[in-house]
């Protein structure tokens, strides 16, 4: 099974902020993709089907909202 990953695109990341899209609580760091003037950032989540991975998107969703952790 692939492992799941979220990618979000060069707006997204300006929304969210550079440093609070580069700096995450998840245990693997993000690789930014694209230029340095309007990076994405890709980030492994897990195999996509364990709770785990759906607990990782969710703190990856609220930390790039601006939402406290929960």
């Amino acid at each position: 099974m692939p492992a799941a990953r979220g990618a979000p695109g060069p707006e997204r990341s300006r929304e969210a902020g550079r440093d609070t899209a580069s700096r995450t609580p998840l245990e693997e760091r993000p690789v930014r993709l694209g230029p340095s003037a309007r990076p994405g950032f890709y980030y492994p989540l897990g195999d996509g089907e364990s709770a785990e991975s759906w607990t990782a998107l969710e703190r990856l969703a609220r930390h790039l909202r601006g939402a406290p952790p929960g």
